[in-house]
């Protein structure tokens, strides 16, 4: 699978090291950046990536990429994503996957309409302790509490508090705990337990009205989910699932999904499933496989919980 990275920032850096490193059988054809040349310039010459594009039209044009990878600042998601389709490119593109319900709609129809591939990437719902917790389920049920907390201080917040706002803490752009972190936890909780019958999200707000960090309380018939983050604070990251048989305790932040605990009949045992060191290298060989198989099938299942998450973060 050939692919094209679309982005300079630490996400995107941190696919090409894995593409190069853990991932095989995906070759990196182009790397594009539209303001940073001096960046994109030495990820190429480091990486041995033979083309460079400041013009995403040309790339779209030229480039023989199967896939081109969107790692932009949350608001360019919608927009590069689009064009890419229209130009009957496949995507993957970070999450989050649009800032509206509508154009996330709008996204998933085009790709339906074309034919074409489009994932989201939420790195932990593709990790074999993902696929474990979802399948032990059954064994420590009835569920009826489930907590999530992803919180880390950002390496931007004392800038932000002196007025220097970088992307992740401008409201334009998508920024916010919400977009950012917590994202992670409510896709782990609809991906474990489907869309919820009502949600409510209580937010800190900073100077700017960017959620700093904020509670997102997901209410089913039987179950409450509450989704902590922060990026003003910090504290130990966690997912504890509550069952009246037993408690799985995945002591990691939800992008990690790392290692796993059971506690089922009074009896400990602790798991870990991962076979990567790197967190996004199971999603891109999901992302592999299931294109090279062609099974459109699954695609499509992945791309009704994209749509499902949005509904609920907006």
């Amino acid at each position: 699978m050939k692919i094209s990275i679309i982005g300079t920032g630490m996400i995107a850096t941190e696919v090409i090291t894995l593409l190069k490193t853990e991932v095989k059988g995906i070759e990196i054809t182009s790397i594009f950046s539209h303001s940073n040349q001096e960046r994109v310039e030495f990820l190429a010459k480091m990486n041995h990536i033979d083309r460079i594009y400041t013009n995403y039209d040309q790339l779209l044009k030229e480039d023989k990429a199967d896939f081109v990878y969107i790692a932009l600042v949350n608001s360019a998601h919608y927009e590069f994503t689009r064009k890419a389709l229209e130009a009957g490119r496949n995507v993957i593109v970070e999450k989050p996957f649009t800032l509206t319900v509508t154009e996330a709609e709008e996204l998933a129809a085009m790709a339906r309409e074309r034919k074409l591939y489009l994932f989201e990437a939420i790195s932990p719902l593709h990790t074999p302790n993902f696929h474990m917790v979802k399948d032990s389920l059954k064994r420590i049920g009835p569920i009826h509490f489930v907590q999530c907390n992803f919180s880390q201080y950002s390496s931007k917040y004392d800038r932000y508090l002196q007025g220097d706002i970088a992307p992740v803490f401008y409201p334009a752009l998508g920024g916010g705990a919400l977009n950012d972190l917590n994202v992670y936890n409510i896709n782990v909780v609809i991906g474990l337990f489907g869309q919820p019958t009502s949600t409510e999200y209580f937010a800190n707000r900073g100077h700017n009205g960017i959620d700093t960090s904020g509670v997102m309380v997901l209410s089913y018939p039987t179950l409450t989910a509450t989704c902590t983050a922060a990026k003003d604070s910090s504290s130990p990251s966690f997912i504890l699932i509550q069952g009246e048989k037993g408690w799985i305790h995945i002591p990691t932040p939800a992008n990690e999904f790392g290692s796993v605990e059971m506690m089922i009949q009074e009896k400990l045992t602790s798991y870990r499933r991962n076979a990567y060191e790197s967190r996004l290298a199971h999603e891109f060989i999901d992302f592999k496989d299931v294109w090279e198989k062609k099974d459109y099938k699954q695609m499509e299942a992945w791309l009704d919980r994209s749509v499902e998450v949005m509904r609920v973060l907006r």
